[in-house]
């Protein structure tokens, strides 16, 4: 690159730096011509309640991810929830009969988009149903009431199986 072309980025960083006084007033900036080429926020209504669809997940969301995972406090999930969809939306879709395998379907939708990837609420219910049925399977091998695995028995050592009792003799 030439002198030139330096001086111009300088003279491009001096423009921006006199039109934003913050962070916080150039992020604003960026994000609302995001959102109009995107033809502004995008909306679901998921159990009678209207969302703002996520676009980007904060920091904060993946740290609490990481903490429900070993949390069953409704105060982690609606703080999680929070970050996705906003304040007191779990308390309104309890109140409209949400289910559990629902909301984990919502999860599941809320993340992949705020991600940026594109999922119907159908992708995402069958990875969510595709996810329990693994687990269900992996735990029935896991505590071995799967059934017989059709190989032989080994056979035990007659001490481990006699009885301590007297044996009789005829």
């Amino acid at each position: 690159m030439s002198d030139e072309n330096y001086d111009d980025i300088d003279e491009q960083d001096d423009q921006d730096e006199e039109k934003f006084e913050s962070w916080d007033a150039f992020w604003e900036e960026i994000r609302r011509k995001e959102e109009a080429e995107r033809g502004g926020p995008k909306t679901e209504i998921i159990r009678g309640v209207t969302v703002l669809v996520p676009r980007d997940l904060p920091i904060r969301f993946d740290r609490r991810l990481d903490q429900l995972k070993a949390s069953s406090s409704d105060e982690d999930l609606k703080a999680l929830l929070a970050d996705l969809f906003g304040a007191d939306v779990l308390d309104a879709w309890i109140d409209a009969g949400m289910t559990p395998m629902e909301l984990r379907v919502v999860l599941m939708w809320g993340v992949a988009q705020g991600k940026g990837r594109a999922m119907s609420f159908r992708q995402a219910y069958e990875l969510v149903k595709e996810g329990s049925e693994g687990k269900a399977e992996s735990s029935t091998r896991k505590n071995g009431s799967a059934g017989s695995t059709g190989g032989r028995s080994k056979r035990t050592s007659a001490r481990t199986t006699r009885s301590n009792g007297t044996s009789s003799r005829t």
